[in-house]
């Protein structure tokens, strides 16, 4: 046996022959068409990678924000255990100034970056709002009191903003209860 090319086949490209059936009509267009195929099939492609891609930076975003409104709520709910109606300033009734009051304390959370942040205070118990400011402790201990806090979310990826609308709103919730007699 010699060195020769035995029993392997060789490919020979005849400029006669179809492209369909493996051959090239033009020697230079051969490698072409297989680029142009890939670039038809990655402009197919690229709609839904890129709706991928969007869909993960906006779960991204949501949870962060949720993350956020939860240590906002949980901050405020800090501070309703002891004055749980003291949800906003009021300077008739001297009750609540800036830095004791519930809205200030989650809203202030973070430093800059909550103007958009929305308050609500419950009492569980009696399933009522909190509003306003009442000096002293008027609950009784052992009330059960919710602290929402909430912000819109402005979704990026177009085909889910269709679906579930731009903005949504995003909360996070703390429950406390009222300490003291």
């Amino acid at each position: 046996m010699g060195r020769g090319r035995t029993g392997l086949a060789e490919r020979v490209i005849w400029p006669e022959r179809p492209a369909h059936l493996g051959g090239c009509r033009r020697r230079v267009g051969c490698r072409r068409d297989a680029a142009g195929t890939a670039l038809v099939e990655f402009a197919l492609i690229l709609p839904f990678l890129a709706m991928l891609v969007f869909g993960t930076v906006d779960l991204a975003r949501a949870y962060q924000l949720e993350n956020r409104l939860k240590n906002a709520a949980r901050e405020g709910g800090r501070l309703a255990q002891d004055a749980p109606q003291q949800v906003v300033p009021d300077a008739a009734a001297r009750c609540g100034a800036t830095p004791d009051n519930i809205t200030y304390a989650a809203t202030h959370e973070e430093t800059g970056v909550s103007g958009n942040f929305a308050v609500t205070v419950r009492n569980q118990t009696a399933n009522t709002p909190i509003t306003g400011c009442t000096p002293g402790h008027s609950l009784a201990g052992g009330t059960r009191v919710l602290v929402q806090v909430s912000a819109p979310l402005h979704v990026l990826t177009p085909f889910v903003s269709n679906m579930v609308g731009s903005p949504i709103t995003v909360s996070g919730t703390y429950e406390v209860v009222v300490q003291g007699s």
